[in-house]
């Protein structure tokens, strides 16, 4: 089944749309932006400290070398191919520009000591802004990818390629995951027969070299290769040189694997391609600094929660009659058991209401049977959907992560009966600890199956990192802060 070559390239030519220019100006400007009201909250921060700590500040002396750090950061930025960023999970990102922030501030550090500007700088001035910075310009690319990736001419067209069952796999990724700004285009599929004439919305072409020149007039940069299904070397090889000569950049998309994905290096063997893997939480001092994170975090937060803590015990006793606290019993490290604590959302009696609800409803029933939890809950009270709508629910956890039963960031600490339907995940998620939050909840909490779920809690323990953990409670705060939460 083929489509008119023409109206081919005149529909692939209209639907580039691609702006990267536009993307690039955009992340610039936010950065720039980012960085300037950076260093302006530093300024007045350390100005409102003077009275306590004394000092003097120099808006005169400190400008030059605030001017090399905003030099510094948008240059490596710009070396590391940030502008316009394409590829990058929110992870990945958040790690580059952990690095590149604080390698721009030792640098000028290194070069205050050399001038001897050491004695009239504000160090206060110089720490502030570090720590601004890195969630200024975090938080503004957020919300600008949030926002752009809604765009057509955000992401950077794409022609994905590859057996008709692994293409669509990788269309629908790619449709989801947006942060990445690849926009499928066209598919072009290497079986004999064309099942339909689009997958997924996107048109299907066969595999010819004729229809690989029309890609290149219609300008489309970027190829992605998927070879399940190409089994023989042969055809591996003879594929991946056809493509290589139309598309400047071209991915191939690896399948199903457990390795650990963020922390893969590729390195060659004497000529042959192979990839290091490591894993952190083989690591005894990567989990040290984990628990002694979690016990100074829980520490600090309790300054300020207990008195929401208090305010949020006298609502729910007004609002419904019951207990403050529910405890539950839900599966730890190793599988051991222990009771997780939350502020009571729902009516007394909720899990004899559950059962009446499931009888009487088969839609609710299935609704349950595949995310295990119900979006439209009526058992929850009033009290109930604004705690669970901004997590505030979650704050007793903390006396769990005190205790070591679970951890700021982690998989689920999933319910004993839900053991059976886990299957070979179990053993893997049992390996740590459960988290108050984690990869699936800032990954799409509310569309989530179970199953998906599970998948989402092996891949942070695969990929486990401090600077992952720091994004995901990042992540959190921001979906927290915008009312977005379960």
């Amino acid at each position: 089944m083929t489509q008119n070559t023409q109206n081919g390239i005149t529909e692939l030519a209209l639907s580039n749309e691609y702006k990267p220019w536009l993307v690039s100006g955009l992340l610039l400007l936010s950065d720039l932006s980012a960085i300037i009201l950076s260093f302006i909250l530093s300024f007045y921060l350390r100005k409102a400290l003077i009275p306590i700590i004394g000092g003097v500040l120099d808006f005169n002396q400190i400008a030059p070398l605030f001017l090399l750090i905003i030099l510094f950061i948008l240059v490596i930025f710009l070396l590391f191919g940030l502008y316009p960023g394409h590829g990058r999970t929110g992870v990945v990102e958040f790690r580059e520009i952990v690095y590149i922030v604080s390698f721009s501030h030792i640098i000028v550090a290194m070069i205050i000591f050399i001038l001897g500007y050491g004695p009239r700088f504000s160090r206060l001035v110089f720490l502030f802004n570090w720590c601004f910075a890195l969630v200024l310009i975090t938080s503004f690319r957020l919300w600008l990818h949030n926002r752009g990736s809604l765009r057509r001419w955000w992401g950077q067209p794409a022609v994905v390629i590859g057996g008709s069952k692994d293409v669509t796999m990788v269309i629908r990724q790619l449709k989801s995951a947006r942060r990445l700004a690849y926009r499928p285009i066209a598919a072009i599929i290497l079986d004999k027969d064309l099942p339909q004439v689009k997958i997924h919305e996107v048109p299907v072409y066969p595999f010819s070299e004729k229809q690989l020149n029309e890609f290149r007039k219609a300008n489309i940069r970027l190829g992605i290769f998927t070879s399940y299904t190409v089994s023989t070397r042969l055809g591996f090889r003879k594929y991946l040189q056809t493509l290589s000569l139309v598309f400047p950049k071209l991915l191939y998309v690896l399948g199903d694997s457990p390795l650990n994905m963020l922390a893969m290096k590729t390195m060659d063997l004497d000529g042959h391609p192979a990839l290091q893997v490591q894993y952190n939480l083989l690591n005894p001092f990567a989990l040290f600094l984990k628990r002694a994170a979690d016990l100074f975090l829980s520490l600090l937060s309790l300054v300020f929660t207990f008195p929401l803590f208090l305010l949020f015990s006298l609502i729910i006793w007004i609002d419904s009659p019951g207990p403050v606290l529910y405890k539950q019993t839900r599966m730890g490290k190793g599988g051991k058991l222990f009771n997780i604590y939350k502020f009571r959302t729902m009516v007394v009696g909720a899990d004899k209401k559950l059962q009446d609800l499931l009888a009487a409803d088969e839609n609710l029933r299935d609704e349950f049977e595949r995310y295990h939890k119900l979006q439209d809950d009526p058992r929850v009270t009033r009290v109930g959907r604004f705690l669970r709508k901004t997590s505030f629910d979650e704050f007793p956890q903390i006396l769990n992560v005190i205790k070591g039963e679970m951890s700021w960031v982690g998989p689920r600490a999933y319910l004993p009966a839900e053991l059976e339907k886990m299957g070979d995940s179990a053993a893997i998620i049992h390996r740590v600890t459960p988290g108050l939050t984690g990869w699936w909840q800032v990954m799409g909490r509310h569309s989530v199956s179970f199953k998906e779920r599970l998948k989402l809690d092996e891949y942070y323990i695969s990929n486990f990192s401090l600077l992952m953990d720091v994004f995901i409670l990042f992540k959190t705060f921001y979906i927290v802060l915008s009312g977005r939460g379960a």
